[in-house]
């Protein structure tokens, strides 16, 4: 019996030896470098807004978190070449000028949105925001 114990004993320690060998870095250089991956031929910033329309389509958290301060901006630039003021404007005329839905994406007084797991803005109504703005 006891010559058996000892037998395992020297098979697992062999074994512990094997995994450890293999662990190790390889000493050996190889002769290759790492390929050099090519920068995008796409702007940074283009690749940032797709990123932005992906995830503000996820949930209303991402949506009123990221891309609602953009819109806000656009509209409101787009308003004062009008004369108008997004954060002074009433309801029904915000709605009237924008439209329900990105009216209500905009508006000054919108809260932060309540159901986190909701949907959020999907790309079809995005475009049609956008159409929206690029009209005033």
């Amino acid at each position: 019996m006891r010559l058996l114990a000892e037998i395992a004993l020297v098979v697992l320690a062999g074994l512990a030896v094997t995994v450890c060998i293999a662990l190790l870095p390889d000493p050996r250089p190889t002769g290759r470098r790492r390929a050099v991956v090519p920068p995008s031929s796409r702007p940074g910033q283009l690749v940032a807004l797709e990123r932005l329309v992906t995830t503000a389509g996820t949930s209303t958290v991402q949506a009123h978190a990221y891309l609602r301060p953009i819109l806000v901006e656009i509209a409101t630039h787009r308003l004062a070449a009008h004369g108008q003021a997004l954060e002074r404007m009433p309801d029904a005329t915000g709605k009237d000028l924008l439209g329900e839905e990105l009216w209500e994406l905009v508006r000054p007084n919108r809260p932060f949105p309540e159901d986190r797991h909701g949907p959020g803005v999907q790309p079809g109504d995005l475009a049609a925001m956008l159409d929206v703005l690029e009209r005033l």
